[in-house]
This record gives C-alpha cells, sequence and structure tokens, in this order.
C-alpha cells in the first residue's frame, strides 16, 4: 500500500524514548506497519491501541505481538475509525505514529479534533514540518500552519534520513511532538474561515473574504484592528486571524 517501513532501530527506540509514554493511560499507535515501534512500546506495559489498515500487516503484528496482552491490534481505518470507543474512559492519552505520508495532513486534522487527546508523536515529511511552524511572510506559511499553531505546540525532536527505511523515499523525514495549548474545541467554522483566507495565496486577503463577507463589514473590521487591506494571507499572524475571524462573524 505504499508504505515505506522504518528499519533503523536506534530511531525507533528513541522514537519512543522521546516520547515519555509513561506520563499517558493510553497509546494510540497509528499505522504500526512490522511493529518497529510497536516491540519498544511493549515494553512499558502501557494499555496500547495499534490500528492497522493493512490486513496482512495487521495479521502480522497479531502474530508477533501474541504475547502481549497490553497490546490490541485492530485492523481499520484510522480515518474512519470511531473515536468515542476507540478512546474509552482513558483520560492521559498519546498518539504515536510513523505516519504515512499519504495521511500526513488528514491525520493531523483528526488529531485536531479530538479534545481527549493533548499530544501526538509522530514523524512528518521534512517539508510537511516546515509548514507546520512557518511564521508569517515565509513562502511555507499557510492554512496549515495557522490552524496548528493555534490549538498546539510543535517541536523537532528527532532528525530522520531517507536511508532509515525500506524502501528507502525521496525525502527526509522529522520527529515531532505536537502538544495542544489552547483548550477550546475545534471550530469547523474557524477552519474553514482559514481555508478561505488561504484560498488563492496571490490574491489579496480582502479579495478571498469578499466571496463569504460583504466588502462593507471587512472593510470595518480591517479598520478596526489596523489591518493594511492590500494584505495577503501570509502577512497575518494566528492572532490576527482569529481575531478577524471574531470580528466578521459577530
Amino acid at each position: 500500500m505504499g508504505q515505506n517501513f522504518l528499519i533503523d532501530e536506534d530511531i525507533a527506540f528513541n522514537i519512543v524514548d522521546l516520547a515519555q509514554i509513561n506520563n499517558y493511560d493510553l497509546i494510540i499507535e497509528v499505522g504500526p506497519g512490522r511493529g518497529a515501534l510497536t516491540k519498544y512500546l511493549a515494553q512499558s506495559h502501557k494499555s496500547i491501541i495499534a490500528v492497522e489498515l493493512d490486513k496482512r500487516l495487521a495479521e502480522h503484528m497479531l502474530l508477533n505481538f501474541k504475547s502481549h496482552p497490553n497490546i490490541k491490534i485492530i485492523n481499520d481505518d484510522i480515518l474512519k475509525i470511531d473515536w468515542i470507543k476507540l478512546i474509552g474512559g482513558y483520560k492521559k492519552i498519546l498518539l504515536i505514529s510513523n505516519l504515512p505520508y499519504s495521511i500526513s495532513t488528514p491525520m493531523l486534522l483528526k488529531y485536531l479534533k479530538q479534545n481527549k487527546i493533548t499530544s501526538f508523536v509522530c514523524m512528518l515529511q521534512r517539508e510537511l514540518v516546515h509548514r507546520l511552524i512557518a511564521k508569517p511572510n515565509t513562502k511555507e506559511y499557510g492554512s496549515i500552519s495557522v490552524l496548528v499553531q493555534y490549538y498546539t505546540t510543535v517541536k523537532k525532536i528527532l532528525d530522520v534520513p531517507n536511508n532509515a527505511f525500506i524502501p528507502a523515499p525521496k525525502i527526509d523525514s522529522n520527529v515531532v511532538s505536537i502538544n495542544k495549548i489552547n483548550k477550546h474545541s475545534f471550530d469547523e467554522r474557524w477552519a474553514k474561515f482559514i481555508h478561505l483566507c488561504f484560498s488563492h495565496k496571490r490574491k489579496t486577503l480582502v479579495n478571498n473574504l469578499k466571496s463569504s463577507f460583504a466588502i462593507p463589514k471587512i472593510h470595518e473590521i480591517f479598520h478596526l484592528f489596523n489591518i493594511d487591506l492590500n494584505i495577503r494571507a501570509e502577512q497575518l499572524s494566528v492572532d490576527m486571524f482569529y481575531k478577524l475571524y471574531k470580528g466578521l462573524n459577530k
């Protein structure tokens, strides 16, 4: 299914070690593959749920970890799973994953929407990590930067070269630690607003917004917050985006 399997034992150990899994009651591993991370997670005796989409890999995992009663293997799609049922009554939950690159952004959004999951340690494509931590007035700064930075802090904790995998991908990766800082529940309207703001990066922010808001209202709120009418979305800070959102939706 296009996976790149982690084969570097030192990196696998370091990911689990840096995740500080003893601080959590439940560990949910996304896409365990052949169990590179799982075998180190298993040594903690914590409750671990590993969700694997590939039926053959799930069967492989069931066979390899049948002697570990603390590990539950689920053959399912993590993007479609019933998260309430998965989490159950656990309070402190960590997501951990060597994420398949094809689901990285959807998985990040799923994490943002799960109020009970405060931390996510995952391996991501380096270019995506640059977008997550990007600052205004940089080419990497976009809607995913704003959404992730509003709800979380992102910290790079490990560099991973492409030769740590088989088959080796054409890009390098970073392991990041993502932790919720905003106690507000995920706001779908806020997310749609941010996507609207960045819908055409070459256009001014006013031009992107005028499809959903009246021009006089836009001018009024821009003037209230002293925002230049010619500004583009990539020039605005995360905090100012939220002020603009609240002002336009009053």
